[in-house]
């Protein structure tokens, strides 16, 4: 497995890479412009091959794209429609410029229309897309807490969306706190392989590409998104172990999400994750 860090856009990408290399970061993700905005500045392409360059000249890969908040495939607003596939699209291109192979979205939230149509609308959505992005970066699907009417809180909807493509066409991004707060037990080893068995038999651990390890300062099924440090949670240190010591494809990226990223924390919980390796 490959542990890292998502990095902040502030204090300049080369600093922070350096940063967690320093800390025995092995991965990272990044947002490919400011994650609450609309529009992306045009892209230094210079300096995005410099940033490429770098994470391989320090052993850092895969590098991963995480998409805008913003994005929501499933709105029934035509307009943040129109933005939403924009913004996707081009998140899709800067992370063939950096070198990414993975970019992380959010399914999104149907607003009351439904779950059903809302699902049909993300996957009416990526199918007419796809043939615009770009070879070698794949589209992942990240859990999500299940708040309100956001969709992709279970591994059943995930399924349907990609059991909609060909084998392969699309993956899962899986985050811990956003399942424990969907109401899956990531605090137990039993709890750990049952919904691990329940993800193979709905999707297929094969589609499984990326670990967002996460605690959570929330109860388990109280569909509320709050990260916490490793160990320090609700989750706890159980689960993570079992977890973490799965039989993984070789170069499983786990990256963590935990809060106060580009301080002292980063170090604290990367040390935290590697104890439980041992």
């Amino acid at each position: 497995m490959r542990l890292g860090i998502h990095i902040p856009l502030k204090g300049g990408f080369a600093a922070n890479l350096m940063r967690v290399k320093e800390y025995g970061c092995e991965t990272i993700q990044l947002f490919a412009g400011n994650p609450t905005a609309w529009k992306m500045a045009p892209p230094n392409v210079v300096e995005i091959e410099k940033r490429a360059v770098l994470a391989r000249e320090q052993s850092i890969y895969p590098v991963v794209i995480h998409c805008a908040y913003l994005v929501n495939l499933a709105t029934r607003s035509p307009d943040f429609h129109e933005k939403s596939v924009q913004l996707l699209g081009e998140t899709m291109q800067r992370a063939a410029l950096h070198g990414a192979p993975y970019v992380v979205l959010h399914t999104g939230n149907h607003g009351g229309a439904g779950v059903e149509e809302g699902l049909e609308q993300i996957i009416e959505t990526i199918d007419g897309a796809l043939p615009k992005w770009p070879d070698g970066v794949k589209l992942l699907l990240e859990n999500t807490a299940g708040s309100g009417t956001a969709l992709g809180s279970s591994f059943e909807e995930l399924a349907r969306i990609l059991k909609s493509f060909p084998p392969y066409t699309l993956g899962i991004c899986l985050d811990t706190a956003h399942g424990w707060a969907a109401g899956y037990d990531f605090g137990t080893a039993d709890g750990v392989k049952m919904l691990l068995e329940q993800f193979e038999r709905l999707i297929g651990l094969e589609s499984l590409y990326l670990l967002h390890l996460n605690d959570a300062k929330v109860a388990r099924g109280s569909r509320v998104d709050r990260h916490e440090h490793i160990g320090r949670g609700q989750i706890g240190r159980d689960g993570f172990r079992e977890l973490l010591r799965q039989p993984w494809p070789e170069g499983m990226p786990v990256i963590l999400e935990t809060p106060d990223i580009g301080s002292e924390w980063d170090r604290r919980n990367l040390k935290a994750v590697r104890s439980l390796l041992l």
